[in-house]
């Protein structure tokens, strides 16, 4: 394809020169002011909500895997976020957002990498557009405030790929090690890893005429070498822990999709079964957002589609390809032959930037004023819509207000109160109020059919004897597994009428029964 099928774009600052682009954006001076601005919103897209309750998995990092330098719990496969984390901790840094700040010194971090990654691939205008692209993307903004390997593994994704750059510019022992180095951090961050190197294999045998291909691939075989000693940790976690979880296979790519492009927050997703499968209704309750979030995608997705019948550019996308296209195809097909709910590419977070690397590549062709308003325009409304829910915890997102719990069962909690409990891990809840224990029934273990309710209700009823008012705290994935068919709230129905109830998150409720 020629330039002028394009229709030869002009080489202004904000518009892309085909053929031999410029390498900056207004001079150094102007290149640097706009980096810094980039960064700054950054810092402050990051910075509010970094102090609100821990969640989820944050749980093992704060109470079990940040207790000694090496964690023996079964994540002793991926150490070095935890390792870093202890190390974190002994500096002095303790609570939500001191310990929040390693994840997000990592998530600020990605901003320069970002930018040198996209100058060095074609020129600053890419540089700059990718590191803006990093700066808004809302999964990277929760995950720079989520205590948990992501945002450290995004960071060396992209450093692996500037090494890739380097490497390929010109070959020297040096580069190599430090090439291994990366990717060692990498593996031992997130066993998913692999397959972002399975990706920068393919990428070492397409320039094999430029680079030296048993050199190459050798810093692929001195990595796996130094891996093997932790292999026997990976299988110890895969028979631990590798069959606990179901999928729901066709949710898969959508889910990876949605997450990487606008988020976990932005759509209205409510309680969802095992699997937490992608029905009609939860599409047709978000078909709105789907619209929007889709008009843009398809547009810049239609414009790589173009670029491709380019020799120049699709040299770029190759890169990218490998780092997004071929983890998520090699993740999918394992999780298809596997079934395991743990190779599946949601988890594959060291692949979103180079997603957000073709969605720039791709929209430096937006030559014309207009398109490019446009696409700001369609840009600022949804990374709008997807930091308000962000911070609408009790509708939208992931987050689960564990504090907020204790703090209304600390202050309600008494002689004549009960919190009613089932059989699970409860670390939030110990963690923030310590004080309910006292108050909560034994772990009761609701029946899986109806044939035993009737004695179910007996039992709860004996259990709550001289009780006033119980409470129960709802979590849809304890609940899945312990109680499907939520015998438990529906015995308490029974024993009396609801009197109140606290939404926590789309999927986490607190609820309060009045006793007859």
């Amino acid at each position: 394809m020629k330039a002028k099928d394009l229709g030869s774009p002009p080489t202004s600052c904000g518009r892309i020169y085909v053929g031999s682009p410029p390498t900056s954006c207004g001079g150094i001076k102007g290149g640097t002011l706009l980096l810094l601005t980039i960064f700054l919103l950054a810092v402050a897209l990051r910075l509010p909500g970094l102090g609100d309750s821990f969640y989820g998995d944050e749980s093992f990092s704060v109470l079990r895997d940040s207790a000694t330098l090496l964690t023996d719990s079964e994540d002793r496969f991926r150490p070095v976020f935890f390792s870093l984390l202890y190390l974190w901790r002994q500096l002095g840094f303790s609570g939500e957002v001191g310990l929040r700040l390693l994840p997000l010194l990592f998530g600020l971090l990605q901003l320069p990498v970002a930018f040198v990654v996209g100058r060095k691939l074609l020129n600053e205008q890419l540089g700059l557009l990718f590191a803006a692209l990093i700066a808004t993307s809302p999964i990277l903004i929760e995950f720079s405030q989520e205590l948990r390997m992501y945002s450290l593994v995004a960071l060396l994704g992209l450093v692996q790929l500037w090494c890739f750059l380097v490497l390929r510019e010109r070959w020297s022992r040096s580069r190599g090690i430090v090439f291994v180095v990366v990717a060692l951090l990498g593996v031992y961050t997130h066993l998913h890893y692999w397959l972002l190197l399975a990706g920068f294999a393919l990428s070492f045998w397409r320039e094999r005429r430029q680079l030296p291909l048993l050199k190459s691939w050798g810093t692929l075989a001195a990595t796996f070498a130094l891996y093997l000693p932790n292999l026997s940790n990976v299988l110890r976690f895969t028979h631990e822990r590798g069959g606990e979880y179901a999928m729901h296979f066709a949710s898969a790519l959508p889910k990876l999709l949605a997450a990487f492009v606008v988020g976990y927050n932005y759509f209205a997703l409510p309680e969802q079964g095992v699997g937490r499968a992608i029905d009609s209704t939860i599409v047709l309750q978000n078909s709105a957002l789907i619209l929007l979030a889709a008009l843009p995608v398809l547009w810049l997705g239609w414009r790589l589609l173009r670029m491709q019948r380019s020799a120049a550019d699709r040299v770029h996308l190759q890169v990218i390809h490998d780092g997004f296209t071929i983890p998520v195809l090699l993740a999918l097909l394992a999780a298809a032959i596997t079934g395991k709910n743990w190779l599946q590419p949601k988890y594959l977070i060291f692949s979103a930037p180079p997603l957000l690397l073709a969605l720039a590549f791709a929209g430096l062709w937006l030559t014309r004023r207009w398109q490019q308003l446009v696409m700001a325009g369609f840009g600022v409304v949804i990374l709008g819509l997807a930091i308000a829910h962000f911070y609408d915890s009790p509708h939208f997102g992931r987050r689960e207000d564990w504090r907020g719990a204790a703090a209304i069962l600390e202050r309600d909690l008494g002689p004549e109160t009960r919190l009613v409990m089932t059989p699970g891990t409860w670390w939030m809840l110990d963690y923030y109020g310590p004080g309910t224990q006292a108050y909560r029934t034994n772990e009761l273990r609701p029946p899986r059919t109806p044939l035993n309710e009737v004695e179910f209700v007996l039992a709860l009823r004996r259990e709550l004897g001289g009780v006033s008012y119980a409470y129960y705290l709802r979590i849809d994935t304890i609940q899945n597994d312990v109680d499907p068919y939520d015998h438990l709230p529906e015995s308490l129905d029974m024993l009396g009428p609801r009197v109140e109830t606290w939404q926590l998150n789309p999927r986490v409720k607190l609820i309060k029964w009045q006793l007859r």
